[in-house]
């Protein structure tokens, strides 16, 4: 925690970040880690690191940087995301109120490290950056695959972690507001060895939610059929998946034995709804010659499909029991651990979790 004197006691009132400002792609898991961070200051940067520095300067300690707004960004250079990443938060920060007064650090993750000395050979790199090959720094910090960042203060506190470029911008320009105070000591953050009983998170919803209103994170709409085909669905007290679909729509068709089988395997769990706008005898029809295992039934109003404006099919609702939307999009990119997460957080379990999922004893991890 930040220990300081009751005259700064507003700096803790301002160490929550706006869910606005957070990368939505980032693992549930990574974000947790990171934000074991806040209000700490991260783990000593190893004495024996590899850096890249640009200019051929002394690689910076976390003292060197005190008083500036500190950005760290892990990445990799073979992930196209994280390349991208590199030049936009160096353009980013360059558009906020006071960029002389912010540092980036990028800390390169052990996947691929080993194609970083190709890489740059086409591709200057003009930020200092950390070479973590065993990924035991990553660990420390919380960084796994997905490029994210942590965001400190002048007082070398962690206040914000896994943002979005435009969170990002906001984030800094609103660090830069403060003043760095000599009265406000910041504990060094040390992370946990041992392994904790954790929640099972919600998955980071999806960015592929279809050509419709992205409901993910907010109440699903009324449930509601016209005529149920098959025998009747108890959605009570279950994860709910809705799907609309037509008899005419091959996507529609091709989803279909996932949906038999995610329906017979989680079927204590997860009650799977096919929703048609079509008339009974059509969808009955097609019900005689195509095996579905799971509730079927009509609206032939349209009434759900239409409250989120959907325009194309298939388009696949989850709502857990709270009534909220925790993935939408094709039935067909739906991962099946994903779904298993929903359900697992739904029901409340809990899983063991090690901090940092690099193994430090293995080597590196190479793309093939």
């Amino acid at each position: 925690m930040i220990l300081m004197t009751s005259t700064l006691m507003e700096v803790c009132l301002y160490t929550h970040t706006p869910t606005e400002w957070k990368d939505s792609q980032l693992d549930s898991v990574d974000r947790g880690a990171l934000e074991e961070l806040i209000t700490f200051s991260p783990p000593e940067i190893p004495k024996d690191a590899i850096w890249i520095m640009p200019t051929g300067g002394t690689p910076p300690t976390w003292d060197d940087l005190k008083g500036k707004v500190v950005v760290m960004q892990s990445w990799s250079n073979s992930d196209a995301r994280s390349r991208q990443l590199v030049g936009a938060i160096t353009k980013a920060i360059a558009r906020t109120s006071n960029p002389e007064d912010v540092a980036i650090l990028m800390v390169h993750t052990p996947k691929d490290i080993r194609s970083i000395e190709k890489y740059q050979t086409k591709h200057k790199i003009e930020v200092p950056t950390i070479l973590d090959s065993s990924g035991e720094f990553c660990n420390k910090i919380g960084f796994y695959v997905d490029p994210t960042n942590i965001v400190i203060d002048r007082n070398g506190a962690v206040r914000h972690v896994g943002l979005g470029i435009r969170g990002l911008m906001k984030a800094v320009d609103s660090l830069l507001d403060e003043s760095e105070s000599a009265d406000v000591e910041v504990q060094r953050f040390e992370p946990k060895q041992e392994e904790q009983e954790l929640p099972v998170l919600f998955p980071t919803y999806s960015d592929n939610f279809g050509r419709a209103e992205n409901r993910q994170g907010k109440q699903a709409p009324q449930f509601y059929v016209e005529e149920w085909l098959s025998e009747p669905v108890d959605t009570e007290d279950r994860v709910q998946m809705i799907e609309f679909w037509a008899t005419w729509c091959v996507p529609c068709k091709r989803s279909i034995p996932h949906l038999n089988e995610y329906a017979e395997q989680y079927k204590d769990d997860l009650a799977v709804v096919g929703v048609s706008n079509e008339s009974a005898q059509k969808v009955q029809g097609f019900m005689e010659k195509t095996k579905m295992h799971y509730g079927v039934a009509i609206d032939t109003k349209a009434k759900m499909k239409n409250s989120i404006s959907c325009s194309a099919i298939p388009l696949t609702l989850i709502v857990s029991r709270d009534g909220v939307v925790r993935w939408q999009g094709n039935p067909l990119h739906l991962q099946e651990e994903t779904l298993s997460q929903i359900i697992r957080a739904d029901r409340g379990d809990t899983t063991f979790v090690k901090r940092g999922r690099w193994n430090v004893q293995e080597p590196p991890v190479e793309e093939k």
